[in-house]
């Protein structure tokens, strides 16, 4: 009974998919991309800096709507750029480059504010994730550990040997969702890289 329920502990822990040293140690980040609690403009942003200018847009008219639209998670790329083309055309027609610079960088910087804090949801909802998952396979292993202690025809033996096997089909379809929870930070990553670049094309 110790050699088989030693086992199956092993074959469970398998099912939490934590890669060893993917986050710096942190145990309850789960993914294979190396956590980056927040991200840097500069290694994505040509233009003027933009620490201490994330609220510039609320002074700039008709910057709220397109911010708004870039931000809608349903935009594709095309949609995106095309967003940010009509906001340059505008600012084009009714200002100095000076004028019109300034408004860009004002938006990237809502944008990328904005982006940055879903980005720390995000992650901060993971780690939420995996500390559950966690929480769930010492459960089991509490479990595990109960069940070894008692004869095999126990009746107590036989509830826990179900509940063993409930908690482990819940592990494995969270095992599941995490290829997809994992990708969200770098969707936002993506997101902020080519709202970046769109925008920085229309500087002058």
């Amino acid at each position: 009974m110790r050699h088989r329920s030693a086992v199956l502990a092993a074959a469970l822990l398998t099912l939490v998919s934590v890669p060893a040293g993917a986050a710096g140690g942190d145990p309850d980040w789960p993914c294979v991309q190396i956590l980056v609690p927040t991200l840097s403009s500069g290694q994505i942003w040509p233009g003027d800096p933009i620490e201490g200018r994330e609220g510039d847009w609320r002074d700039i008219p008709g910057t709220e709507a397109v911010l708004k639209q870039l931000l809608d998670r349903r935009l594709d790329p095309e949609q995106e750029q095309a967003a940010i083309d009509r906001f340059a055309d505008q600012l084009e027609a009714n200002g100095a480059a000076a004028d019109r610079n300034m408004a860009l960088t004002a938006l990237f910087a809502g944008a990328f504010d904005a982006l940055n804090q879903e980005r720390r949801q995000a992650i901060s909802a993971i780690k939420r994730y995996a500390h559950q998952q966690r929480v769930l396979l010492d459960s089991i292993d509490a479990a595990l550990t109960r069940l070894q202690a008692l004869p095999a025809d126990a009746s107590e033996a036989t509830a826990l040997r179900e509940e063993i096997a409930w908690r482990r089909r819940i592990l494995d379809e969270r095992r599941r969702n995490q290829t997809a929870l994992c990708e969200q930070p770098v969707q936002f990553e993506q997101k902020a890289g080519r709202i970046a670049r769109d925008i920085a094309a229309r500087l002058d």
